[in-house]
């Protein structure tokens, strides 16, 4: 009897650790690298709603971002600026531009982005559906 309780409690550890173990290997594995971040992030963009402070609002209606392979992007929100840096790093978005465009990627998959950070003193949402015709 004793050896059967010895038994099932080194069995109940061992499916501890792999369940831990299983469940790491789960968290890791749904964080995207950059590399593959920037290779689904090549197209046209639409923004199709956008939130300030957790709170819908119109500010980004009609905007649209293209992000070419060589890392340059471009917008119409960007006045008279044509194609400007981008870079993906850590799972963060920079834009090159005057007022800094820094948020993180919360979702990138298919046709669906879901930006999110903090602009000047605004915590933005950005909500966008890639275009059909660069899928």
């Amino acid at each position: 009897m004793l050896k059967f309780k010895s038994t099932n409690i080194l069995q109940m550890k061992c499916n501890s650790i792999l369940y831990g173990i299983t469940c790491l290997l789960m968290f890791a594995g749904c964080k995207q690298d950059d590399q593959t971040l920037k290779s689904q992030i090549e197209g046209t963009w639409d923004v199709f709603a956008s939130e300030m402070n957790n709170k819908p609002n119109s500010f980004m209606q009609d905007a649209w971002f293209t992000f070419s392979k060589d890392n340059k992007v471009n917008s119409n929100l960007f006045e008279n600026q044509g194609d400007v840096k981008y870079e993906i790093h850590s799972g963060k978005l920079s834009i090159d531009i005057p007022d800094g465009f820094d948020m993180n990627i919360e979702r990138l998959a298919n046709d669906t982005l879901v930006l999110e950070g903090k602009l000047k003193f605004y915590y933005m949402e950005y909500f966008l559906v890639k275009r059909k015709d660069t899928l």
